[in-house]
């Protein structure tokens, strides 16, 4: 087979795994809801897990990241020789999930498909990464605010491990794509206005929280992040 037509069918595949709509599937099928019309209307692990406990919310995660993850590892074993391939592949994934044509091109926000790109690519970094992620999460239990900044140190850990270029630019536009699809959350962000979840440091009055409280929860509702 040509080898550009094995890229491009390659990436076309990573294109339709990402595409595949988790929780919104998720909904109709196990819970025979739609997921759309429940809470924020978002199709997250979290609304998910709002309204359908912890365990669902970790099943859609899991999935959401193999569908970053499984497209990258094969790229990787195909096209070994090709970063740009591999790139591509990730990124196809990734916007799948953004842009899935199974779901009329509405999907989500990337973040977790976009770490299994990143674990894809080096696992030891996506660890990383989500360590960073859940740590974030627990001090400032703003879930925007800590899938931008965690992917962006997993850019910054890509740049100073990854063996070609192409990989730095690649993971810097996913990155770019991420803070894209976080419009309305940054707008919120400066405003202090995004939502916080009722999980993290902030729950333990007589920790620090109290030091952090008038500068990043003023007059902020608590509450989940959709």
């Amino acid at each position: 087979m040509n080898i550009i037509i094995l890229h491009i069918l390659v990436i076309l595949l990573a294109y339709c795994i990402g595409s595949i709509p988790t929780g919104l599937w998720y909904a109709q099928y196990v819970h025979h809801q739609d997921i759309r019309q429940l809470g924020s209307g978002n199709s997250g692990a979290t609304n998910i897990g709002r309204n359908f406990g912890l365990k669902a919310a970790v099943i859609v995660t899991v999935i959401d990241v193999l569908k970053g993850l499984i497209p990258t590892v094969l790229a990787g074993w195909i096209f070994a020789e090709s970063p740009a391939a591999v790139m591509l592949t990730g990124l196809a994934a990734a916007l799948g999930h953004a842009y899935p044509i199974w779901a009329e091109f509405k999907g989500g926000k990337m973040v977790a498909t976009s770490f299994g790109v990143l674990a894809g690519f080096n696992i030891w970094l996506g660890i990383i990464a989500a360590i960073v992620l859940f740590l974030f999460m627990f001090l400032f239990s703003i879930v925007s605010f800590a899938a931008m900044t965690s992917f962006y140190i997993g850019v910054i850990l890509v740049a100073c491990f990854a063996h070609s270029w192409i990989y730095v630019i690649g993971f810097t536009l996913l990155w770019c794509l991420l803070l894209f699809r976080h419009e309305k959350n940054l707008k919120a962000l400066a405003k202090n206005e995004e939502r916080v979840m009722s999980f993290g440091l902030h729950l333990y009055e007589k920790t620090i929280y109290p030091l952090i409280k008038n500068y990043l929860y003023e007059n902020v509702e608590v509450d989940d992040l959709a």
